[in-house]
């Protein structure tokens, strides 16, 4: 492996977490000397400019073996001296590029929610030489299942975009609460806005500020399994969720919501700023939730479900945390791991920052040391490169 290049089957971008895998992966390797091959074409332009600058280079190396493919439609092409890393989704089913590369060694990289492992997955799974998971709790099932060739790389975020503003106000005197991540029962929006109706009515100064626009509006209504909000989300003519009008829905007063739909990286930071709490009661994480580590280090007191990927942020004093996961209901096997949040600890919790706000800005402080120091895109990708080895 040690001269091996490696090769992505997955596009870089900074719109999605997958796409920030690749980046920042590639700008290590890049740094490093040894750039990678892509096997599929780049979204430089979703890019920051030095991103683009950096990386823009590869675009040459994608465009040869393109043409190669295009040359040999329907078979498989064997790149020699290359380390192929296959992105894998749920059930460990590999994206298209992955049934024309094949290299000298293929990684599985992947990130699961769904925990079923029917004979069919476990011999996807165990086709590869080695697999790369970003949580503690995915290498656990892992092993759990006998595979013993696992590595783990934890996400982060650059230092360089998400650090602490000064805030702007931009909602006046409101505490604002923030929460983020594309709506779906598994990121427990239901939660958020059941816990939350129940704060702001003790505390009508309170703005719930979301970004939970879902690229793919149709997994939205599994969030209509959930109790709590028993209307589900509906999809409006421009193919848009109309997450607002869920919101009042479910009994929200409309002037205590703010969906800001999708925000660009450049934005991120900014919006931070001026948020008081940020709740994350997530059912599940394949991996650790770039958003939740986004707002820790961006100074944002943070609320996370001690269950699956967040347990690798969890460290004391850097967060407060929902201790009480009952299990998720689990038909098939596909929910191994899930926990269910109390509405009641959410809200405790909510109290508990809006009352002491000197303790909650010294938690985020501590969060803010945390995730600059070890949890960044750099260690990842040392990390991420280090365990293909």
């Amino acid at each position: 492996m040690a001269d091996d290049r490696l090769a992505l089957t997955w596009q870089l971008s900074e719109v999605h977490g997958w796409g920030l895998v690749g980046v920042h992966t590639c700008l290590y390797l890049v740094d490093r000397g040894t750039p990678p091959l892509l096997l599929v074409k780049p979204g430089l332009s979703s890019l920051r400019p030095q991103n683009q600058a950096a990386l823009r280079g590869l675009e040459d190396g994608f465009a040869r073996v393109e043409a190669i493919a295009a040359r040999n439609p329907g078979k498989v092409l064997h790149l020699e001296g290359f380390t192929v890393l296959h992105a894998l989704g749920n059930g460990f089913l590999p994206g298209p590029p992955s049934e024309t590369y094949r290299g000298d060694r293929n990684i599985g990289v992947i990130a699961f929610e769904d925990t079923r492992f029917d004979a069919a997955i476990l011999a996807r799974a165990g086709s590869y030489d080695r697999l790369i998971v970003h949580s503690a709790y995915n290498r656990r099932l892992l092993e759990e299942r006998g595979f013993t060739n696992v590595g783990v790389a934890l996400q982060g975020v650059d230092p360089s975009e998400m650090g602490p503003l000064e805030p702007q106000r931009r909602f006046g005197d409101r505490f604002v609460v923030f929460s983020g991540g594309k709506m779906e029962f598994r990121k427990a929006q239901d939660l958020v806005l059941a816990a939350f109706r129940r704060f702001h009515a003790r505390h009508p100064e309170a703005l719930l500020v979301t970004a939970w626009h879902n690229p793919w509006p149709h997994t939205a209504a599994s969030i209509a399994e959930s109790p709590h909000t028993p209307v589900r989300p509906e999809v409006g003519k421009d193919g848009r969720l109309r997450i607002r009008d869920w919101a009042v829905a479910n009994g929200l007063p409309a002037e205590a919501f703010l969906d800001l739909g999708f925000l660009t990286r450049p934005q991120i930071a900014g919006v931070m700023a001026d948020c008081h709490a940020a709740l994350f009661p997530n059912r599940c994480e394949g991996a650790t939730n770039l958003v939740a580590m986004e707002a820790m280090a961006c100074g944002v007191p943070v609320v996370l479900s001690a269950n699956t990927g967040h347990m690798d942020l969890i460290r004391d004093g850097v967060c407060l945390t929902l201790d009480r996961q009952d299990p998720v209901p689990d038909r098939d096997g596909s929910r191994v791991g899930w926990g269910e949040s109390s509405v009641d600890e959410l809200v405790e919790r909510l109290e508990q920052l809006h009352a002491d706000r000197a303790a909650a800005e010294a938690r985020a402080r501590r969060a803010i040391d945390f995730i600059r120091g070890e949890r960044t895109w750099r260690a990842f990708a040392e990390a991420f490169v280090a365990a293909v080895s």
